[in-house]
């Protein structure tokens, strides 16, 4: 009895040191007392986050932009039209009788002023009777004379003057009809101008209305291109604008003509402006971009890499506002090498120059202002 009791003690005692050591693990002190094996110590619990710490985890990243703080200045504000050039009138001078070419005095590429014989008719019977009408005419007038001077005197019925007058006015129109055709058959410029074409050859019959030559007026010239329907109302006839010819050649001008009708394919109207030609060395159907002042307006000049297109498809800029991005619709005025004028912001306006394709309107975001010039 007393070994079994010494033996327990020893046993108590053993365990009792092993435990105190650490040297039995938790998995054999389960076993021993009946439970499953344990795990790995828990790890200590860790302290809790301060307030900084909470704070930044609620508080969503917030992205850096680089901005441009721009305020507006008054500027002209321009519609440019594509355009081209066209004679400012051209006219086919044609025969209003019929009659054999006898004569060309003009060519192809000659100047010609106004009323300057560009051909001439042959004037086949004209003359004779021409001569027959001038005589006719002095027949009739003479038997008026005598008729009035028997009536004045009472020798003579009133009807037998009058019957003279009717003869004589008869013969006057037979002689200035006669006189009128010989006239037309010298063909005439009818403005100052340069000769296009000259179809009619000496020898050729023509028919009343046949094409004789084509005469052009080069000076002024007309630079004409469409407007579209949302800039027609501000174009105003006598507005003066410019235009810059192929190869780069600038010229003055004028509004001369604005369409009421649009053009029903295109939906725009024709505008013309004429410009002086006074060495004769613009030519039609050169390639021009008309430029037209509609106004001043406040504008700001910002790069063109800061346009954008909203959801809606509108042209515009983003920019920041109270620490948020705003978007801001805007038209353009003019452009330029190094940027782009635009009209419909405000009057001072922090416009997002780098970073705009990643942000929002409504996001918030940290500006920094970017050097001018940099």
């Amino acid at each position: 009895m007393k070994f079994s009791y010494f033996v327990a003690a020893a046993v108590a005692i053993g365990v009792a040191a092993w435990v105190a050591t650490g040297e039995w693990g938790q998995g054999q002190i389960a076993r021993i007392g009946g439970g499953e094996p344990a795990t790995e110590p828990a790890a200590a619990p860790a302290a809790a986050p301060g307030p900084i710490a909470q704070a930044q985890a609620r508080e969503p990243s917030v992205m850096s932009v680089r901005v441009q703080t721009l305020t507006a200045t008054n500027r002209t504000r321009e519609i440019t039209v594509r355009s081209h050039t066209e004679v400012s009138r051209a006219v086919t001078v044609k025969s209003e009788i019929p009659g054999s070419i006898a004569e060309v005095r003009v060519n192809k590429g000659d100047r010609v002023t106004p009323g300057q014989v560009i051909a001439r008719l042959d004037l086949g019977d004209r003359a004779a009777r021409l001569s027959e009408a001038q005589a006719n005419a002095a027949n009739r007038q003479l038997e008026y004379n005598i008729a009035k001077a028997l009536t004045d005197q009472g020798n003579t019925a009133l009807t037998r003057l009058v019957a003279a007058q009717a003869a004589l006015e008869s013969a006057n129109a037979a002689l200035t009809r006669v006189e009128l055709e010989i006239d037309k058959t010298e063909i005439r410029a009818p403005f100052m101008g340069v000769v296009e074409d000259r179809p009619a050859q000496i020898g050729d019959f023509l028919n009343a209305g046949a094409p004789v030559a084509l005469v052009v007026d080069d000076d002024p010239f007309l630079v004409v291109g469409a407007v579209s329907e949302n800039d027609v109302h501000l174009v105003k006839v006598g507005t003066r604008g410019m235009a810059t010819l192929i190869g780069g050649r600038r010229v003055e001008g004028i509004v001369r003509f604005l369409a009421t009708v649009a053009d029903p394919q295109t939906r725009t109207y024709r505008v013309e402006m004429t410009v002086a030609n006074p060495q004769h060395n613009i030519r039609a159907g050169m390639t021009a971009s008309m430029v037209i002042p509609v106004g001043t307006s406040a504008a700001h000049f910002v790069p063109a890499s800061a346009l954008v297109l909203n959801e809606s498809g509108q042209v515009g800029v983003k920019a920041v506002a109270d620490g948020r991005v705003v978007f801001h619709p805007a038209r353009v005025l003019t452009s330029e090498n190094s940027g782009i004028w635009l009209d419909g912001l405000p009057a001072i306006v922090s416009v997002i120059t780098v970073g705009q394709q990643f942000v929002r309107a409504g996001d918030t975001v940290r500006p920094v202002e970017e050097r001018q010039g940099a």
